[in-house]
């Protein structure tokens, strides 16, 4: 039994020691094929036209397949405090004997003297005592900051003028992976002059940023700590 166990032991290290490195695909990406515009909407008798200059920014004129920089400047922050204390205790007794009250409720004389008269012929008493108590507390704190720049494509336009953007990059440096992908929504006219838009100005952002390697371990909780987590019923 105990040559066994050690077998086990030492053949679950020798997996974990085998582990693959980190790797990057480096496939070529999809083409991105220009789809077809959507027909300009004319409004007749309108003095402005949707499909002209704005008078107060600069448009860029983009078209599907072009590339833009996405500058991303995201901070999570959150506190949370939560306690809890329960604690339960029930004590009922049956006197003693099989019919003494517990509730505070006295018998009358002649049930009271049947009582007594039966406690004292058979002694019989029952009484049952317990009590449970549960306290617990949790506390979070985050502070976390994102500061990247990162290329997109545009994937997509819409009837408004509007661009899809997607993207992604990946880096592999000394055996630690990183992964960043980035999806959105954006007007033409917050591009700025370098081709350039902030994260602030995406309209249904979505970011993924990834880590994996020593440094992902050593940050989290192990997954034999997170079973037991799970699994321990006390």
């Amino acid at each position: 039994m105990i040559k066994n166990s050690i077998l086990s032991f030492f053949t679950l290290m020798l997996l974990l020691g085998c582990t693959s490195p980190e790797k990057i695909n480096f496939d070529k990406p999809i083409i991105q094929i220009p789809k077809k515009m959507p027909a300009p909407i004319n409004n007749k008798g309108s003095l402005y036209s949707r499909q002209g200059a704005s008078l107060f920014a600069d448009k860029k004129d983009l078209q599907i397949g072009d590339i833009i920089q996405v500058v991303i400047a995201e901070e999570l922050s959150g506190d949370t405090n939560n306690s809890r204390d329960l604690s339960r205790s029930n004590k009922s007794g049956f006197g003693g004997g099989v019919a003494a009250p517990t509730t505070g409720n006295t018998l009358n004389d002649r049930s009271q003297g049947f009582v007594d008269k039966f406690n004292k012929n058979f002694g019989f008493g029952i009484s049952t005592e317990s009590s449970s108590a549960f306290k617990g507390s949790a506390k979070s704190s985050l502070d976390e900051s994102f500061n990247t720049t990162i290329s997109v494509i545009i994937e997509e336009t819409y009837q408004n003028g509007n661009y899809y953007i997607k993207g992604g990059k990946e880096m592999l440096i000394d055996g630690q992976k990183q992964e960043i992908k980035i999806s959105g929504i954006i007007r033409p006219y917050d591009i700025s002059t370098d081709n350039s838009i902030s994260s602030s100005q995406i309209a249904n952002l979505k970011i993924l940023y990834i880590k994996e390697g020593d440094e992902k371990n050593a940050v989290h909780v192990p997954w034999g700590t997170k079973v037991l987590n799970i699994i321990w019923p006390f």
